[in-house]
């Protein structure tokens, strides 16, 4: 093996403001649950939820930045939280092609709430950070649609 060299890059700090829209309900759905609801939703009650598993593939609604593509599941019977792992797919700007992976417990009721930005790639390779989430919008009848706000900081080389 032969050693090799490499020159230091100074590390990056990149701050992105933009809204997820989710959709699971309506002719335009983006998320589908993907195992059977055992029974009914109450967003009264967490423990409805618990065990749903959903997947999302949401396109953009407004100026187009990127795609979101990844999957949250309830991971609470006590309150409204998710276990979500999304990877965040830049399609315009500066950082087209790039993409980072956010990881975490989500408390939707939660204003702000952070999860991780635990990796990423092409400008965001070897990236980690975090990102504060508000919910901006939800339909409280069904739940089903929802817009969130992120406020995403990412440490990249």
């Amino acid at each position: 093996m032969i050693p090799t060299t490499t020159s230091a890059k100074l590390e990056k700090l990149t701050h992105l403001h933009f809204y997820y829209h989710n959709n699971i309900a309506g002719p335009r759905a983006t998320a589908v649950p993907i195992n059977p609801k055992i029974q009914p939703v109450d967003l009264r009650d967490p423990a409805s939820l618990f065990g749903r598993l959903t997947i999302a593939d949401d396109p953009e609604n407004s100026t187009v930045v990127g795609s979101a593509q990844g999957m949250y599941g309830s991971a609470s019977q006590t309150e409204m939280s998710f276990a979500m792992v999304f990877n965040f797919a830049l399609t315009q700007g500066k950082y087209k092609g790039s993409s980072f992976c956010l990881l975490g417990r989500n408390p939707i009721f939660t204003n702000p709430r952070e999860l991780a930005i635990v990796g990423g790639t092409g400008a965001f390779r070897f990236s980690r950070g975090y990102a504060m989430l508000k919910t901006y919008y939800m339909d409280m009848q069904t739940g089903a649609n929802t817009i969130v706000e992120y406020d995403v900081y990412i440490r990249h080389y």
